[in-house]
């Protein structure tokens, strides 16, 4: 009796054929993990992005009593709002000179079915300011040192 010395050609191009499919199956995951990694990198990018313009509001000596602040992030291709509200004392009547208040950051961003947003808020005890000649936006901008 003969024993078999190797494989059949049949075997060889079943065995080629599973190895293809599963190739071809892991390459698929990996196709697919690389881009969701490029989402969540990009979504880290605008998260930053707010992180900096809560830390540039919080930073500020001087709040508005009530205001709101918008602006654009050109390098990022999107735009930010900055909402500040007082939180207490709540009666609105009287303006104190410090009160705790609510900062609202919003940075909105392009997605691929359309706009994404990125919400932070914080609650802050501030010095607040209530004349017209303070400029909220610029204050925000010269945050920081240049």
């Amino acid at each position: 009796m003969k024993s078999p010395r190797g494989f059949t050609l049949l075997e060889v191009v079943v065995a080629a054929a599973i190895l293809g499919m599963a190739a071809t199956a892991l390459f698929g995951l990996l196709s697919q993990s690389l881009f969701n990694l490029g989402k969540v990198e990009e979504m880290h990018r605008y998260q930053l992005a707010a992180q900096d313009l809560m830390q540039r509001v919080l930073f500020l000596e001087f709040l508005p009593g009530a205001g709101r602040a918008e602006g654009r992030l050109d390098s990022l291709r999107s735009q930010w709002t900055v909402n500040v509200s007082r939180y207490a004392p709540p009666d609105r009547e009287v303006k104190p000179a410090e009160a705790i208040v609510k900062i609202d950051v919003e940075v909105i961003y392009p997605g691929r079915s359309g706009e994404r947003r990125i919400k932070l808020e914080a609650v802050k005890p501030a010095s607040l300011r209530y004349d017209d000649g303070y400029n909220f936006q610029e204050a925000i901008e010269n945050a920081y040192p240049r």
